[in-house]
């Protein structure tokens, strides 16, 4: 499953609270890898989100890092999106502030995010949440049932 996604996308929030842990009870039993694609569409707060949330991922803490930005299933308001309040939500996961301060600003997180938008614009994910199951869409904060289905059809087309 790809998961492009924004974290100041409100659906977005919802499906992380509400249908992200299902989807990982697929991963903890070896069914389903999940790769996500953070794309800024609603500006720089968005972008910035997006880099911290790489930046975290180099110290490998990107899921820990993901599920601070939508905690309780909401997204976080802009003034918990500065570059400050980044660095000290780093700082509250145990992450090396200056070593995310550094990252957060890199070419190497740059590229990452903009390869992750560019990936996004070429099949067509303009808005969020869109999801890749197996290649098959599935666009929008959908209800869970839909996300399992999608996931179980895909685990009957690979075992033949």
């Amino acid at each position: 499953m790809v998961v492009y996604s924004d974290y100041q996308c409100p659906f977005c929030a919802v499906w992380a609270e509400q249908t992200q842990p299902t989807m990982l009870e697929y991963v903890e039993s070896g069914d389903l890898r999940i790769e996500w694609r953070d794309i800024a569409v609603f500006g720089p707060d968005s972008e910035r989100a997006a880099r911290a949330a790489y930046a975290a991922g180099l110290q490998g803490a990107f899921w820990e890092f993901h599920d601070a930005l939508f905690a309780g299933g909401e997204k976080r308001a802009a003034a918990d999106l500065t570059e400050e309040a980044l660095v000290t939500l780093a700082g509250a996961l145990d992450l090396d502030p200056d070593v995310f301060r550094a990252d957060l600003a890199s070419v190497e997180v740059d590229e990452a995010v903009k390869a992750n938008a560019d990936e996004a614009a070429a099949i067509g994910a303009f808005s969020t949440p869109s999801f890749l199951v197996n290649e098959q869409a599935v666009v929008g904060a959908q209800p869970t049932e839909v996300f399992i289905a999608a996931v179980e059809d895909a685990l009957a087309r690979a075992a033949g």
